[in-house]
């Protein structure tokens, strides 16, 4: 739990969310709802880094409830944060609910509205409803402005009313669950869409002996550079297509009159036939005919000259025994399907970093699906568009036209996800499965892929995506007002609402890492097909608005500096507007999920930072405070182990009083050393991550250079941003190094031993000189059991190297570098003795011994984290870091080894 930025000074009442908020609590919840893949607002539709729904649950109440200034009463409010966010990851229980209401309802004012002008996949506003906020939203791209209209206007606009299908059933349900009139609506107009679609197109998906189709499996194909050879080469990343235990099966090629084909193999071996054997290269393949070799170059030549094909390799069917492999019927007709007339032309963007297709002739979005697929999802979405007359002929009001027909909309946009060349097919312990597009942000070039049957009941199938749909709408709220949703530019949001009447609350653009409008054509050339009847003000463009979006996308805007004063003069306008519809007495929260990086010339800086931070000190907004919330799901694609920042940042933003006065340089260190320590305490005794200590300390530090008009250099010229973010860090680095006054000799010798070498050997003599200056030794180090040496040679002992069995009770020189070492190598380790449980029984021990503060064994992981990044220590960094972010567990394992009593003997420890 974090407790800090209190400031008596000022005279208006402080929000709880300037003061404490129990950031464990939230980023556990938040954690598992990244990791939960059914039953949340993320099943609806797509969205690209959506901000976790139990962090906005959290922020939003702390930030309307006033500090008490009372640590008993604090508590109190901090224990019904937690209750508002389950570890679970789930909606917050109705008694959990109802007693975060009864607290808000306490406030001074009436509920604010609760405005962003980035509504993304909107769990800002269906978060703002549960809790009882009105709400409005907006957001320039017409992809998320119609999915959170969905769900804040146009689902509560229905709830309670019975079904227009005639539902008994449902009609009986809506005494119990609101939803259930517009759930059974939803099912019985997708099942019409869905018989429609099959009358128009279901011959194209002809059925095959051996059991119910899963997925076609495709690769692109070359020719064969070799004119002798001539075949059509099929590009393939690998030979398996099953690695499930007991039902592994693989590809078999076999070349018959010039042309490949293939077998399916199946059973217990591990060593499958190579295929196309494909180099480590990207793109390098060989030919399986003749074995002659391709290049990237050709393949992207070959493309770019119509040339580049695509041939089935088999079909995946699931029958009475489960998931299995038949090869490709001869005369199948799903390769030489021709495209229907209208299909979506509209060009991907000229940025192959993350649009790489347009490099190998697949310029157009109808490109990127097969002849079938573009039938397919073109009936769709035309059935669609038909539903509200449908609707409205049954008898259904135009609120109920207009949501069933928008939610089946949104349904096909998820069709789309799951029916193009961007499915890929995934190979795992259980099943093998389609995975649909977005594994990143990006749309890559894929050699094979995988095309579901949209008529099927797995990945990609019509009643599939509506099941999933539907369970992401029954996690919203019964209870929400009506919101309002628009598509507008952030600059003007503020002129949406009445000026001082909202609580901002926003998750705005990350600088240039994700294109957003780009990314979004994918899914509104299906979207603008199917919901423009019912939405004419969001899909009258034939495609996603870009010039206006504030992003800093260097190839739209002539080169990083220009996409950078673009973003900047951008959010300024968008921070000055959003300003005057801030009610005086809220804070805004922003959020931002940037680490700083190192530059060339070894500073630590980043540009997402520097130019957000810009923007909100020139629109006149001062960050007071800073709040880590960590909120990375397991399955992330950054390996687990990378010390990539795993956190959203939550700013904390109040206009900069008009008084503010102007410092100099001096002025401001002077200000970093007084204030800073006191605010990173708190933060250290809530154990926040090593990796976002740094992150963490941007709050308080820009706190004080934003509290001034303006901070000048010796020269006279403002001090900038950047430079502003480079000493909060230096004065982090100072804090952390004052922590070698609280340790022992030994420890400081092994922190500056390993400042020089970390775990590497060096002289003998050049570690006994050391050992004088800090009055010890090497053979009492080595006594220790920190140090190793001989031949001439001293290095520090790793965590890994250190004795399985150690006892701190009997330690007779026992040192926190010691004690830290030791609970990294348990928390660290994978056998038997490990872990979190035998870590906190060795701190259990530690504690009976007056001589060790477990708080500066803590400290010590901070001090050498913070060396390690500065070094580019990975491996290490990631070890302090895992013994920061672990220590809450470890404290309550230690608890527990307490209560049990620690007798267990020493030669049978850890």
């Amino acid at each position: 739990m974090s407790i800090g930025m209190d400031n008596e000074s000022t005279p208006r009442k402080r929000k709880l969310i300037e003061v404490a908020l129990p950031t464990e609590a939230i980023s556990r919840a938040s954690k598992a709802d990244k990791d939960r893949k059914v039953g949340t607002i993320k099943n609806i539709h797509k969205w690209f880094a959506p901000m976790p729904t139990p962090a906005w649950r959290a922020l939003l109440f702390a930030a309307v409830v006033d500090d008490p200034g009372d640590e008993e009463k604090r508590a109190e409010l901090l224990e019904v944060i937690e209750d508002l966010v389950p570890k679970t990851g789930t909606a917050p229980s109705a008694e959990a609910l109802k007693r975060a209401k009864a607290v808000l309802a306490e406030q001074e004012q009436e509920l604010p509205i609760v405005l962003d002008p980035f509504c993304g996949g909107g769990s800002t506003l269906v978060e703002a409803q549960r809790l009882g906020f009105p709400t409005v939203a907006s957001d320039l791209n017409p992809v998320p402005a119609l999915v959170t209209r969905v769900e804040t206007q146009l689902v509560p606009a229905v709830l309670g009313r019975p079904p227009v299908s005639g539902d008994d059933g449902a009609l009986e349900g809506t005494a119990v669950d609101p939803m259930a009139g517009l759930l059974a609506d939803i099912r019985h107009y997708a099942k019409r869409v869905e018989e429609n679609v099959r009358a128009k197109v279901g011959h194209l998906y002809e059925s095959v002996e051996g059991g119910k189709v899963v997925a076609w499996l495709w690769a692109r194909t070359v020719p064969c550079t070799d004119p002798a050879c001539g075949v059509a080469m099929p590009l393939y990343s690998s030979p398996w297509l099953s690695k499930q235990e007991g039902r592994k099966a693989w590809l078999i090629p076999v070349v018959e009159n010039g042309k490949v084909r293939f077998q399916i193999g199946k059973g217990s071996t591990a060593n499958p036939p190579s295929g196309p054997k494909r180099s480590g290269v990207r793109g390098k393949f060989s030919c399986l005919a003749c074995g002659s070799e391709v290049n990237e170059a050709y393949i992207r030549q070959s493309g770019m000259t119509g040339e580049m094909g695509a041939q089935i390799l088999a079909v995946a069917v699931d029958n009475a025994s489960g998931r299995d492999f038949i090869a490709e019927s001869e005369g199948s007709r799903a390769a030489v399907i021709d495209p229907p007339e209208e299909v979506p032309e509209l060009e991907f963007a000229n940025n192959s970093k993350q649009f790489s297709t347009a490099l190998y002739g697949l310029r157009r979005h109808a490109d990127i699906y097969t002849s079938r697929q573009l039938h397919m999802l073109g009936a769709f979405a035309d059935e669609v568009a038909e539903v509200s007359e449908w609707v409205k002929r049954d008898g259904g009001d135009g609120d109920q036209a207009v949501v069933i027909a928008s939610v089946l909309a949104v349904c096909v946009g998820k069709m789309a996800m799951a029916n193009s060349s961007q499915a890929r097919w995934r190979l795992r312990s259980g099943p093998s499965k389609a995975e649909p597009a977005f594994g990143r942000q990006a749309l890559p070039m894929l050699w094979d892929f995988a095309e579901t049957n949209p008529f099927g009941d797995s990945v990609g199938a019509w009643s599939v995506q509506v099941g999933s749909l539907t369970q992401g709408l029954f996690s919203l709220p019964r209870d929400a007002a009506v919101g309002k949703v628009f598509q507008a530019d952030a600059r003007t949001a503020g002129s949406l609402v009445e000026p001082a009447s909202s609580l901002i609350a926003t998750d705005p653009p990350y600088f240039a890492q994700i294109p957003y409008a780009d990314l979004s054509d994918y899914f509104y050339v299906w979207l603008r097909r199917a919901a423009r009847p019912v939405h004419p003000d969001l899909f009258g463009t034939m495609a996603t608005p870009k010039a206006a979006e504030l992003v800093a996308n260097p190839y739209r805007h002539g080169g990083p500096e220009k996409a950078r004063k673009y973003f900047i003069d951008g959010f300024t306008e968008t921070f000055s507007s959003l300003k005057q519809a801030s009610r005086a007495d809220l804070p805004v929260i922003v959020i931002y999920a940037h680490r700083q990086e190192e530059t060339k010339d070894g500073e630590l800086t980043s540009s997402a930072w520097d130019a957000l931070l810009e923007a909100m000190l020139a629109a006149g907004v001062s960050v007071v405070g800073t709040w880590p919330l960590h909120a990375t799901n397991s399955t992330r694609q950054i390996g687990q182990g990378a010390n990539s920042l795993a956190s959203y940042v939550a700013m904390i933003c109040r206009p900069r009083p008009t008084n503010a006065g102007a410092l100099d340089r001096r002025g401001f260190l002077q200000a970093l050393r007084r204030e800073l320590p006191e605010r990173i305490k708190p933060l250290q005794q809530s154990s926040i991550p090593a990796n976002d200590l740094g992150q963490a300390a941007i709050g308080p530090g820009m706190e004080i250079f934003s509290r001034y008009t303006r901070v000048t250099e010796p020269d006279g010229s403002p001090m900038r941003v950047r430079t502003a973010l480079s000493l909060i860090t230096k004065a982090l680095d100072e804090i952390l190094s004052e922590y070698e006054e609280d340790f022992d000799t030994d420890t400081r010798w092994c922190i500056k031993w390993f400042e020089d070498h970390q775990w590497e050997t060096a002289d003998y003599g050049k570690a006994e000189q050391m050992a004088h200056r800090y009055n010890t030794s090497v053979p009492g180090l080595v006594h220790a059991g920190v140090v190793t040496a001989g031949g001439g040679k001293a290095a520090l002992i790793k965590p890994a190297d250190l004795p399985a069995k150690y006892d701190p009770t009997t330690d007779d020189r026992l040192t926190v570098w010691e004690v830290a070492m030791h609970l990294s190598r348990l928390i660290e380790g994978k056998g038997p003795g490990t872990g979190i449980d035998a870590a906190g029984e060795l701190l259990a021990r530690v504690r009976t011994r007056s001589e060790i503060d477990e708080d500066t064994v803590k400290g010590l992981a901070y001090l050498l984290h913070n060396i390690c990044e500065n070094r580019g220590w990975t491996e290490s960094q990631r070890w302090f870091n895992n013994l920061v972010s672990s220590w809450p567990d470890l404290q309550t394992a230690a608890r527990a080894a307490e209560k049990r009593g620690v007798r267990v003997e020493a030669d049978q420890l850890f």
